[in-house]
Formats: structure tokens, C-alpha cells, sequence
């Protein structure tokens, strides 16, 4: 299996490479980039596609592990108040264990989804 993953990753690196080698016009235009806002302009900057192609990857780089830092959070919330009403459906059910059923148990005890 090692074998098979080493064997991929080397026609991927060279698929890739290939690729970069055939297309380098594409990846070396320079065109002028600029931002006109009536109020502000910004350029005209001479730049090539490589530099809008790695900041476009980082971009979305960047907002990827801030989803992922929200979501994660969110989750460690869920996971907090979960473990929260298992502790206490157990002391419920060791308290009854222990002395015995009294009392009719509130429904609202038993619903986990809350």
C-alpha cells in the first residue's frame, strides 16, 4: 500500500510539473492591474497571473481555517453542554440506584437534542 501511495504522488508531481512546463506563457503574462473608485485609485501595477493564482489560494486559505476555527468552537460549545446533561441524567440515575425510585422524572430529563 505504501508502494501504491509513493507511485500517485510521483505521477501527480509530475502531471503537475508537466503542466506548469507546457502552460509557463499563461503563468508569465504580466498585464496592468488596477482599482479606479471615483474617490480612490489605486495602480495601474504591472503583474503577472502566478501572483493573482497564489494570492486568490491564500485567500482562500485564510478563510478556510477561520471556518474552521468558528466551527470548531461552535462544536466545543455542543460538546460542553452535552457533556454537561450526561453528568447529570447520571447522578439522576445513580441517586434513583441508590434510593430508589420517588418521584415521576420531568420529561424534559430525558430529551438529549436539546
Amino acid at each position: 500500500m505504501k508502494f501504491a501511495k509513493i507511485i500517485i504522488i510521483a505521477l501527480f508531481f509530475i502531471l503537475a510539473l508537466t503542466l506548469i512546463i507546457q502552460n509557463q506563457e499563461v503563468f508569465s503574462t504580466k498585464f496592468p492591474l488596477k482599482l479606479d473608485l471615483r474617490v480612490y485609485q489605486i495602480g495601474p501595477y504591472e503583474t503577472s497571473n502566478i501572483v493573482l493564482l497564489v494570492c486568490a489560494f491564500l485567500i482562500g486559505v485564510i478563510f478556510a481555517i477561520a471556518w474552521g476555527a468558528f466551527y470548531a468552537v461552535s462544536m466545543r460549545h455542543q460538546i460542553k453542554e452535552r457533556d454537561n446533561k450526561i453528568k447529570e441524567l447520571q447522578s439522576q440515575r445513580e441517586d434513583i440506584q441508590i434510593h430508589g425510585y420517588r418521584e415521576t422524572p420531568k420529561e424534559e430529563t430525558f430529551n438529549i437534542n436539546k
